[in-house]
């Protein structure tokens, strides 16, 4: 619980799990998310990985609307910062690792509007230019967290900017 309430999405503790795994002989924990394939994307103050096979988490709720994100805390933060906005409306795809956005080429047919939240990095550029490139409906998002790494980033700055008003 401390992790999510640093990373500004203890709001969405109703979405999220906690996991209690072991490698070899030495007990661990963590927030994670289910992915396709039924692995699970880990996360906690001092480790990112996946338990199971490697694979992107698609959410449907049935809408020709998609958007697609990085990583889970990311996903999250997006509903944190969208509480006053139905995001069922919308489906979305988390990637879960930027090696994954081939992998989810062949799916974006499918959308009429694709909205795409990436990091503000080398990764989060490549990935946007992959889909851009493949998908005309698609478009960037990150000109709304400009001055931040990531959606996160851009949550938890505005938490704590508004806290210390």
């Amino acid at each position: 619980m401390n992790y999510i309430k640093s990373r500004k999405i203890f709001e969405q503790k109703h979405l999220i799990n906690e996991i209690n795994y072991q490698i070899k002989d030495k007990k661990y924990f963590g927030i994670c998310f289910k992915n396709n394939s039924g692995g699970f994307e880990v996360r906690n103050k001092y480790a990112k990985i996946c338990l199971g096979k490697k694979d992107f988490t698609t959410i449907k709720n049935g809408s020709k609307k998609l958007r697609l994100f990085e990583g889970f805390i990311d996903y999250y933060s997006f509903i944190n910062l969208q509480k006053s906005h139905s995001f069922l409306d919308f489906d979305y795809i988390i990637l879960n690792s930027v090696t994954m956005v081939r992998n989810v080429l062949s799916g974006l047919k499918n959308y009429d509007k694709i909205e795409l939240y990436f990091d503000n990095d080398h990764a989060g550029n490549r990935c946007s230019e992959i889909i851009l490139h493949a998908e005309p409906r698609a478009k960037d998002y990150r000109f709304l967290y400009t001055d931040f790494k990531d959606l996160n980033e851009f949550l938890m700055y505005k938490k704590t900017s508004k806290s210390i008003k």
